[in-house]
């Protein structure tokens, strides 16, 4: 008996990880080529060679697999997003370059992120914990409200999830803006006045 062979458990992860990445990159070549409301879930399969039963187990709609591909873009960035909001000062610093990052990739990828946002907005507006699907920009927001908490910038006596959820909403808010005013929008001045919303509330100013 081989005492390095990896366990039978090991070996189904892996194949269901590689089957997963080979669905995803099959739908976004797809996507790229006739667009996400031109490609149906059948194609898919098809094209990345398994059964449709096979690719409703793994994604039950085309919106899933663009957040797949959304979240694994977001993790293989994470640790430098964290690295570069560890050398920015504040929370309005970190919250705007963290917006401005997302918004390039928002106007790089125009229908993919309409798609993934609404189906986020879905969601995210479900009365059911359990059926919101876990966001990467979600943990970069944490990340910059806990420190914000920590350095005393922002308020401790509300949950913790409140306020990020806030935080999601002025993303989704900066990216409706682009999507409805494409000739006039403005990624600098959204985000400057959407951050200023989040730290001053709506008050008006001094």
């Amino acid at each position: 008996m081989n005492g390095s062979a990896a366990p039978a458990g090991s070996r189904m992860e892996r194949k269901k990880e590689q089957t997963r990445h080979r669905i995803v990159a099959t739908a976004l070549e797809l996507f790229k080529q006739q667009g996400v409301d031109g490609t149906t879930m059948e194609q898919i399969a098809r094209q990345a060679d398994i059964a449709k039963g096979t690719l409703y187990n793994y994604f039950p709609v085309k919106e899933a697999i663009i957040s797949a591909y959304i979240q694994q873009s977001f993790r293989e960035k994470y640790s430098q997003r964290i690295l570069q909001l560890s050398n920015m000062l504040g929370v309005r610093g970190r919250m705007t370059f963290m917006l401005g990052i997302l918004m390039e990739g928002v106007q790089e990828q125009k229908e993919i992120f309409e798609k993934y946002l609404v189906y986020q907005i879905q969601n995210m507006i479900s009365v059911r914990r359990d059926a919101v699907v876990p966001s990467g920009f979600r943990e970069l927001a944490r990340e910059i409200i806990i420190r914000g908490q920590n350095d005393g910038e922002i308020r401790s006596d509300l949950p913790l999830d409140v306020l990020v959820a806030l935080v999601e909403f002025i993303f989704v808010e900066v990216a409706q803006e682009f999507y409805m005013k494409p000739d006039s929008f403005n990624v600098h001045n959204t985000i400057e006045s959407c951050v200023d919303l989040f730290m001053n509330g709506a008050k008006p100013p001094k």
